[in-house]
């Protein structure tokens, strides 16, 4: 499991002196994390910028550097698939938030060559300001053929949705009612309601709620 990797490598750079309660040694972190197998990046959660990334991710990237310097939000936007932006007011939830140890998300990510790669990840908030609030994370991400969750993720799920039950499906996690639905994207009821067969169909769900749970866990709902 992709936590219990993150947590045992979060273990093993505090128990080295690595990782500090505030702050980090960026130089022994970039030595001993340069070879580990597993994509990471760590971020700085007060500026929303990457600092630092291993070999892993820098050579599925094409990047040439491991530290991101001059690096800003810019990062997230330019290296994620559009579709998948919302995984991106997720993580800053998560963050504000500060409620759940642990952020899993899927990502659809553009490697050296150009093309797309979904990854599944994990985010663990590894140092914190005097008052408490996170400033650097760390992100462990892998192939999604290496992970092989219980479920389909969420947002593969998503994917198999055709534009106009996109739309509802945005709709319906608004508490939009079938006849609401139908009047806003000019289309009968009875369409709506074929439509809406075919979403919870494709997203593995028996109600609405399930929907609109589904919603703000991918952050399309707040």
């Amino acid at each position: 499991m992709i936590r219990e990797k993150l947590e045992l490598l979060v273990e093993e750079l505090k128990e080295k002196n690595i990782i500090h309660k505030d702050k980090i040694n960026l130089k022994t972190y970039d030595e001993l994390t340069r070879g580990v197998p597993e994509m990471l990046t760590l971020h700085d959660i007060a500026n929303y910028r990457p600092i630092h990334i291993n070999d892993a991710c820098k050579k599925f990237y094409g990047f040439k550097n491991n530290f991101l310097r001059g690096m800003d939000y810019i990062y997230y936007i330019k290296t994620i698939h559009p579709s998948y932006y919302p995984t991106l007011f997720k993580s800053l939830t998560f963050f504000n938030e500060d409620q759940e140890e642990f952020l899993d998300l899927t990502y659809k990510l553009k490697n050296a060559s150009g093309q797309w790669d979904i990854l599944i990840g994990t985010t663990k908030t590894v140092t914190r300001s005097a008052d408490g609030k996170p400033l650097n994370a760390i992100s462990l991400l892998v192939p999604q053929e290496e992970h092989q969750p219980i479920q389909t993720a969420p947002m593969l799920l998503l994917e198999t949705l055709t534009k106009r039950e996109m739309e509802i499906f945005l709709l319906i996690s608004e508490s939009k009612k079938t006849n609401e639905i139908a009047q806003e994207l000019f289309i009968s009821e009875e369409t709506v309601k074929k439509h809406k067969q075919n979403i919870y169909k494709k997203l593995q769900c028996n109600k609405t709620s399930e929907l609109v749970k589904m919603a703000f866990e991918l952050g399309f709902k707040y």
